[in-house]
């Protein structure tokens, strides 16, 4: 029975191979037809541009930017990814095109390496549909990376047979993590580093989100990067009082802040956090302190080590008479396990509590502008990327408290505008610093909103972007000519 089950499998998964390989020789041999059709069709008017996400847009700012800018230069935008959360400004903007990718489930009960197989043919054909038979040839493609599977080999094809430029923009490495799964040293991961590099080097341009990230594409890769910091959309910004007030009666009415209804005083003239007199919108008395941070709660963000810091925390709340709520916003597989643990050890927490809500970017970039730090949990599985979630936290106006990882004093310096840690215990002292309920060996923290602002997205884009996006449009229509 043994022997018969083992040579059943390996048939299956033999099958299963050449089942795949079948599918991807009849998708290539659909391209080269379909490019051959498109080749002897006409440029557009104005230079055209596919921005491919392979994730959802709405929770791309950084693409969705993108995207916005090239617009505002003239260039019509085929924004390619998943249908989600709601996106920003593209949404308005008529030389936007949204092209969804509808994503594909698989049963939880395949094994990993099938289910990651069965992804990458669902999303060969999703691509193919969008950027081949749904919009008009391009002159050049604008690929986020990750993930890298399989949007760089075909934007390479797709690029080359329709004579467009491929940039790359690097916001991390695929096989890091792949890493976090699967170990580094897996098979899979070696093969994912392989193909990355590769075809990273295949790119006519690319960007990156560090120096540190540009000198490890260069010396390990042989990828020559351009450093496009990552800057704060002008929607990110102090939020006036009335906007807080009608923010949070907004939030409690829908019913997301009931965990702090023991705190919440009666009326609508007054909230946890604001109070109304004489038509004059002022902070409340007793509010508590706000402390902001957002996560798609995957396994490079630890909050445990948030959990494991609220009790010093509370401690330290409650000698100096003070309040705080952590609101941590964002969904994703390792919610639920937080909200456990956090629900089994509140009722010994007395002076801090903590949500986990799922807001709009509207209502998200109104709620980081009403608080008073923000906090990061990313660690980079590269070492080399940076967290956005912090750019916008200074575009708020907030000192932030961060983890600590070889890239970070790009953006965070530890004392100046915000504080690094990396134990819990470092974390505990660095948010009970900062909201000045307790006293540590640390830095006087000064508001970010007291320093000199990173200069903003438009500034920085069209500055380093641009000129190096032009370069390569030109390109392209001079060869389409």
């Amino acid at each position: 029975m043994a022997v018969a089950f083992v040579l059943r499998y390996f048939f299956l998964m033999a099958l299963f191979t050449q089942v795949i390989y079948l599918i991807m020789f009849t998708c290539l041999l659909l391209v080269l037809l379909v490019i051959w059709y498109r080749r002897g069709l006409q440029s557009p008017a104005e230079p055209h541009v596919a921005v491919i996400v392979l994730g959802d847009i709405g929770r791309s700012p950084r693409m969705q930017y993108h995207a916005v800018s090239l617009a505002k230069h003239g260039c019509e935008v085929s924004l390619v990814g998943y249908a989600g959360a709601q996106p920003t400004a593209v949404l308005s903007h008529p030389r936007i095109h949204l092209r969804h990718i509808v994503p594909w489930e698989f049963p939880r009960s395949l094994p990993f390496t099938i289910k990651a197989a069965l992804k990458v043919v669902f999303l060969v054909w999703g691509l193919l549909k969008v950027l081949l038979f749904s919009a008009p040839k391009f002159d050049l493609l604008l690929v986020q990376n990750p993930p890298a599977i399989p949007t760089l080999v075909l934007a390479r094809i797709i690029a080359t047979l329709q004579g467009a430029s491929l940039i790359i923009d690097f916001h991390n490495f695929g096989y890091s993590l792949l890493a976090l799964k699967l170990g580094e040293a897996h098979p899979l991961v070696q093969a994912h580093l392989a193909y990355e590099t590769f075809f990273g080097r295949m790119a006519d341009d690319a960007f990156c989100v560090t120096a540190q990230m540009r000198s490890r594409l260069a010396s390990e890769w042989s990828v020559s990067a351009t450093p496009l910091h990552d800057r704060p959309a002008s929607m990110f910004r102090p939020t006036p009082l009335e906007g807080q007030h009608a923010l949070f009666l907004s939030l409690w009415d829908s019913g997301l802040l009931d965990r702090l209804s023991d705190w919440w005083p009666d009326g609508r003239s007054q909230t946890l956090f604001t109070e109304v007199s004489e038509g004059q919108v002022s902070r409340s008395s007793s509010r508590p302190h706000l402390v902001i941070s957002s996560t798609s709660w995957t396994p490079d963000e630890d909050f445990n080590q948030l959990l494991d810091a609220l009790p010093a925390l509370d401690r330290d709340l409650a000698k100096a008479a003070k309040r705080a709520v952590v609101v941590v916003t964002g969904k994703g597989e390792l919610r639920q396990q937080f909200e456990d643990r956090y629900a089994a050890m509140s009722q010994q927490l007395k002076a801090v509590r903590v949500l986990t809500l799922w807001l709009s970017f509207k209502d998200y970039a109104l709620l980081l502008g009403s608080a008073d730090l923000g906090l990061s949990l990313h660690t980079s599985s590269s070492g080399f990327d940076l967290p956005m979630k912090v750019v916008d936290m200074f575009g708020a106006g907030l000192p932030a408290c961060a983890r600590s990882f070889a890239a970070l004093p790009e953006l965070v310096r530890h004392g100046e505008n915000g504080f690094t840690f990396s134990s819990s215990e470092e974390l505990a002292q660095s948010l009970s610093h900062a909201l000045g309920v307790a006293t540590y060996d640390l830095p006087q923290l000064e508001s970010a909103a007291g320093q000199p602002k990173l200069n903003g997205w438009d500034e920085n884009w069209d500055a380093v972007a641009w000129p190096l996006l032009q370069s390569h449009l030109q390109k392209s229509r001079r060869k389409a000519d």
